[in-house]
């Protein structure tokens, strides 16, 4: 047993590897081998069941909720819809069962990730020429992020009174990452962890003088260390020099960006108020309303409104804003009540992840750290952490062994219904990607089969329609087949109805019936076309490729 408790934490430092990579590609596979790594480090590291709890209802019903709604409410399916509550539920199911061993363990393993990445990010902007490190993230935003997740804890415990130097070493680099990331919303959410920590620890009579100069003494190290890699000589081999670090005048223009985009996604909530626009779908809200955000220009894109308890409210309607209010805030809640009742030695371990989790409620404030795989896997990992010492004591209420056959059998039939349906973007994307990488080497023939395959595996999303439109119609301008100008044509209008609120294929659409007419058995007419086109226009107003769409149509009379 103990060797197999043993392999949870390198089993979770592969997950929460994949799931940066995930965060920056935002691809299923990174996802799904996360989510893989997760579960086996469930199972690894798993002592005992735990009774429900108030957590665990936030946190399964607002799972539920995201992947219902992306599997039956939001008109822009999403495999995201399904994986990213998944990682969240995973971590918290995991961590609430550890034992302490395998906690301490699985918590080493996750801070040995972060003093990784924050090495990373001090290279960025020491010898790399970056202005804000960003590390393996696409933004310094989810950087920070991410780091808060794992710098807020370390500081808590030291202010508990806890002490060593690894401890300090580690608080001392990820404190230099968050201020190499230089994210207002990081700085956030660090201020508001500390202070959640202070009130915490006030209530449970443990706050000390001293382990507030030791906590305040870590970041001031942080930030020298920062500013003093900032100031090496920049600039990597073969490179034209560092960024620039964005002016006053810029982090106000930012700002400003931001409060176009709020306005932006309460207009779009007011359009649906009570069922919500559908997970993941600000994108097309952002591309619909471009002339309402004129600071992000005609082509700068978004798919977050940088304030996720509203782009839920737009997203979601206010089921899913209540549940992820829950989510956000019950822990806090929780946590002060229940001080000082944790016995001494459990106290700390409160005291660390509700810092941490209202850390990143406040920081969601102003960014998207919600949307972002690592972080919700973290999060769920420190409610997990919280939701045991909470619950320490209670029993669970349904136990495996003894429970009616009825129960049993539901469970595996869920189980059985949920598996397929994440295995199936899976097995979608590995034959879409294939079939891509067999088009690119020219074997036709086994690019269309499995191109095919994808859109049928996953008929819901439409990228794959899209993949399989811009084959068959290169393969209709090349050969002139009437039989490819209708598959193209085909697969363009399949994509379109399974997400009517993405313009690419109405495009291939309108440019297949425009350009292949003749091949085709019945081709769109001039007024079908500009009914396409207006159709066009009303998705993606300010679109280069529909104004292009539009001018042939023009040209053509």
């Amino acid at each position: 047993m103990k060797a197999k408790g043993s392999l949870a934490a390198p089993l979770f430092f592969v997950s929460l590897a994949f799931a940066c990579a995930g965060s920056r590609l935002g691809n299923v596979m990174p996802w799904a081998l996360s989510a893989l790594a997760l579960a086996a480090a469930a199972w690894a590291g798993a002592s005992q069941a735990r009774a429900s709890s108030p957590l665990s209802v936030a946190v399964f019903g607002f799972s539920l909720l995201v992947a219902f709604n992306t599997l039956a409410i939001s008109p822009a399916y999403t495999p995201a819809g399904l994986y990213h509550p998944l990682l969240l539920a995973l971590a918290f199911a995991a961590f609430r069962r550890f034992d302490d061993l395998t906690e301490r363990r699985t918590v080493c393993a996750a801070l040995a990730l972060g003093a990784l990445l924050s090495a990373w990010g001090l290279v960025q902007i020491g010898f790399m020429g970056v202005a804000r490190a960003n590390s393996p993230f696409e933004t310094p935003a989810t950087y920070a992020a991410a780091i808060n997740l794992l710098l807020v804890p370390v500081l808590a415990l030291l202010l508990a009174g806890r002490r060593g130097a690894l401890l300090l070493a580690t608080g001392g680099l990820l404190a230099a990452a968050l201020f190499a990331a230089d994210s207002r919303g990081g700085l956030l959410g660090l201020a508001a962890g500390l202070g959640a920590a202070v009130i915490l620890a006030l209530r449970a009579k443990a706050l000390h003088r001293r382990s507030m100069v030791l906590v305040l003494g870590v970041l001031a190290a942080g930030w020298i260390l920062a500013a003093g890699m900032r100031t090496l000589p920049q600039g990597a081999p073969g490179t034209s020099g560092s960024e620039v670090p964005p002016t006053a005048e810029a982090r106000v223009a930012s700002s400003m960006s931001r409060l176009e985009l709020y306005d932006l996604s309460r207009r779009a909530w007011l359009e649906r108020p009570l069922a919500g626009t559908g997970y993941l779908t600000f994108r097309y809200v952002l591309e619909q309303g471009r002339s309402r955000v004129p600071s992000y220009g005609d082509s700068s894109e978004t798919w977050f409104a940088h304030n996720d308890y509203l782009q839920t409210l737009q997203e979601l309607g206010p089921l899913g804003l209540a549940a992820l209010l829950a989510l956000a805030w019950l822990p806090g809640l929780l946590a002060y009540r229940a001080m000082p009742g944790p016995p001494p030695e459990r106290r700390p371990a409160v005291l660390a992840s509700a810092s941490a989790l209202t850390a990143m409620a406040c920081h969601a404030l102003v960014d998207f750290p919600f949307y972002i795989p690592v972080c919700l896997m973290l999060y769920g990992a420190l409610l997990g952490i919280l939701d045991r010492r909470l619950g320490e004591g209670r029993e669970p209420t349904v136990r495996t062994t003894s429970a009616p056959p009825w129960y049993r059998a539901a469970r595996a039939a869920l189980a059985v219904l949920a598996a397929v349906t994440l295995v199936r973007p899976l097995a979608a994307e590995a034959a879409a990607e294939w079939g891509l990488r067999r088009s690119a080497a020219g074997q036709s023939q086994s690019a269309a089969f499995w191109l095919e395959a994808a859109r049928r595996l996953d008929a819901a999303d439409w990228r794959y329609h899209w993949y399989a439109g811009q084959f068959w119609d290169g393969q209709a301008a090349d050969s002139g087949r009437r039989e490819a100008a209708r598959f193209a044509a085909d697969a363009f209008a399949t994509g379109f109805e399974a997400n009517p609120l993405e313009v690419r294929n109405l495009l291939g659409k309108i440019s297949v019936h425009g350009r292949h007419g003749k091949l085709l058995d019945a081709p769109a007419d001039r007024a079908m076309l500009a009914g396409w086109i207006a159709q066009a226009e009303a998705l993606a107003p300010r679109s280069s490729a529909v104004r292009r769409e539009r001018e042939l149509l023009g040209a053509a009379k």
